[in-house]
């Protein structure tokens, strides 16, 4: 269930100037009232307007209370700091919204925009140890330096919000070989706000699907628009009953993500994968990451809360100088919604390929991706950092493997144009965790200011060179 974003609105005066700029505080406050639904938060107004210490340690009061998670401080003309100073006691997030001169000459009448001048220096000078993090805004609603900045402070603290307490259960231990996805769970805490849970084993999902019927597992499966292909249709029932169990254990426990090892146990014991289990989920808003790799699954969850869309975990196998693409690809989780008009192909395993032993291995989920925007974001190092590139995902026939692909153009790191080999020497150089969670949306900016309110800090881009550099 998605958590409703919290915003404290309040303004200050001071008697003498122009009283115009409060009537706009009313009027926008009506305004701001409306834009509820669609933004998911709870706008709540403060009175009185603060013009005194009594006035501003009363609205004060009232934010704690209200435990707002954003105050956004209306400057309908200056405002004496020390009240300013007396409000930003209650959260550590602020906006400070100024208004334009309806004149450019003769008498100021509202000092706004000096004002939050004054009350930025305010936030970082005045908190020593924990300066309040701020925003500006200015102009009317419909002006540019409103609406635009404030839509991406919306979305960004609404993904921080639902961050906040949300649970991964890691089903199973951590993928052979895959020690660099080693995370600390009291630093994921720390960092992000997230519990990491660690009370399934693969067999305990085998244990709970063996209870789940033929019937009911047929029933769903006719609900899901895909092929079977190279695999026994009881190898797909059976993902479809690892599925429900999983997400009966996501609700019994209030997992918002799992973090599910599909090997190297489910293989050998099954002869499986868990590609269509993780890709089921992830089409039912669980979102699912593999080989238990707990900070690419968290990563996959802001896409989630950032967009509301469905969400995959990729690895990276080729990188193509020629044209400056990429190809993004997974053995086959990636949710259906990502198929382009070919569909989802409920196929086996590549490794079915190379080991008799496991020749009906499977199902993963065939597919070639949709053309448009996606944007790759990873946590990495303690949880307290994070590196992002966007593109543009192809419609081409390039030849590509088997598996959830897609190849990627337009290829920007930071929002700045980049090479193949740029992205990866980054990776390579910085020693960047593989696992690459995507969303096929470019929210490049609502990363930026998300990582802004979090504390989180970039990882360092390094060019492609032939030589290593400082």
């Amino acid at each position: 269930m998605m958590r409703t974003l919290k915003i404290g609105f309040a303004a200050g005066f001071m008697e003498g100037f122009s009283d115009e700029g409060l009537k706009k505080f009313y009027a926008f406050q009506k305004k701001l009232k409306t834009m509820e639904q669609q933004y998911n938060f709870t706008l709540i107004s403060f009175e009185p307007i603060v013009k005194d210490r009594a006035s501003a340690v009363q609205v004060r009061e009232g934010l704690k209370k209200a435990d707002v998670d954003f105050l956004l401080l209306f400057h309908p003309s200056y405002i004496v700091g020390d009240y300013v100073y007396e409000l930003m006691k209650a959260t550590d997030k602020v906006g400070l919204w100024a208004i334009e001169e309806p004149t450019q000459a003769g008498a100021m009448r509202f000092a706004s925009m000096v004002n939050i001048e004054q009350n930025a220096g305010i936030a970082k000078h005045n908190f020593k140890g924990s300066p309040r993090k701020v925003k500006w805004f200015f102009g009317d609603m419909d002006a540019p330096y409103f609406m635009p900045r404030f839509d991406i402070t919306l979305k960004a603290l609404s993904a921080a919000v639902n961050l906040r307490d949300a649970r991964i259960g890691q089903i199973g231990k951590l993928a052979d070989g895959h020690i660099n996805h080693m995370a600390e769970p009291r630093e994921v805490y720390k960092n992000l706000g997230i519990d990491v849970l660690r009370d399934y084993e693969v067999e305990d999902i085998l244990a709970a699907a063996q209870k789940v019927s033929d019937t009911q597992a047929k029933k769903v499966l006719a609900s899901v628009s895909c092929k079977i292909e190279k695999v026994s249709e009881a190898k797909v029932l059976d993902s479809v009953k690892m599925y429900l169990a999983t997400k009966e254990i996501c609700k019994a426990q209030g997992y918002d993500a799992v973090a599910f090892s599909c090997w190297p146990k489910l293989m050998p014991l099954k002869e499986m994968v868990g590609c269509l289990v993780n890709s089921m989920l992830n089409s039912d808003g669980i979102v699912a990451g593999c080989e238990a790799d707990i900070l690419g699954t968290a990563s996959m969850l802001i896409l989630k809360h950032l967009t509301q869309k469905e969400v995959a975990i990729m690895d990276l196998p080729i990188f193509d100088p020629s044209d400056n693409t990429l190809l993004l690809w997974h053995c086959g989780s990636a949710p259906r919604e990502m198929a382009n008009s070919r569909g989802m192909v409920c196929q086996k395993h590549y490794f079915a390929d190379y080991d008799e032993s496991i020749k009906n291995c499977g199902p993963v989920t065939d597919m070639i991706f949709k053309p448009g925007d996606v944007t790759v974001f990873r946590i990495c190092g303690q949880s307290d950092s994070f590196y992002y590139f966007t593109g543009r995902m192809m419609d081409t026939d390039k030849p590509s493997f088997d598996g959830s692909r897609g190849w990627v153009r337009d290829i920007k790191f930071y929002d700045k144009p980049a090479q193949v080999m740029d992205v990866a020497n980054t990776l390579l150089v910085g020693g960047l965790p593989h696992h690459f969670p995507m969303v096929m949306e470019n929210v490049d900016k609502y990363l930026e200011e998300f990582a802004y309110w979090m504390g989180l800090r970039r990882a360092k881009r390094y060019d492609y060179k032939d030589y290593m550099y400082v």
